[in-house]
């Protein structure tokens, strides 16, 4: 499975204000047409007011293909300036230990890179054998991703929850783990930067 990320600083003059779920509805109902579709969240940023759309594909060219798909469907309308888009292969997808909840905050921790071969296959270790397992046994966590871009050679590490006492838990549920023992300090490093965002709509995506 692949996942797209898209990140836009503000809405398009096309979106209503006053009914920006009529909107939001009318992209699903075209992303639902499109070849390879396998759900959507979308997010943003309390903080910033940074709006993010996270789309799950079965392959990477229809990841890609997308959005050509989708202007192909709505004509030549005024689209939203990208602040980021970028297709990533999802490595890890795990249930988290309320799997059927709604997830309200989506918690990522990016790692820019470029990531070494094997600065990759430790930090996989360790999201496989530490921070995952913890996160499981959280309650209120929803749903886990870890992304790759092959590309960038970078890594994004998604924490879906029921709300932001769970991420606020996140980090300490981790670090009671100690999860770098064992590996190489040069290679292990911690994430260049946390980003949260609250959930503004789920299109049923389901985990595999």
């Amino acid at each position: 499975m692949f996942a797209r990320f898209q990140t836009v600083s503000s809405l398009p003059p096309t979106v209503d204000p006053a009914d920006p779920d009529r909107s939001r509805q009318e992209l699903t109902d075209i992303l639902r047409r499109h070849a390879g579709y396998s759900g959507a969240y979308f997010l943003v940023s309390g903080s910033t007011a940074m709006r993010a759309l996270i789309t799950l594909w079965t392959t990477e060219e229809d990841a890609r293909a997308a959005s050509d798909r989708t202007r192909a469907a709505t004509g030549d309308v005024p689209r939203p300036a990208m602040v980021e888009d970028t297709v990533y292969e999802v490595i890890d997808d795990e249930p988290g230990a309320d799997p059927a909840a709604d997830p309200a905050v989506v918690a990522v921790a990016a790692f820019d890179g470029p990531m070494s071969d094997a600065a990759r296959a430790a930090t996989d270790r360790v999201h496989r054998r530490h921070v995952i397992p913890a996160l499981q046994a959280l309650p209120g966590t929803v749903r886990l991703m870890i992304l790759w871009d092959h590309l960038s050679r970078s890594m994004r590490a998604l924490l879906l929850a029921t709300g932001p006492a769970t991420v606020d838990a996140a980090r300490g549920a981790v670090d009671a783990t100690d999860p770098a023992a064992g590996e190489d300090p040069a290679l292990v490093s911690p994430p260049d930067r946390m980003e949260r965002f609250d959930v503004d709509a789920a299109d049923a995506p389901i985990a595999r």
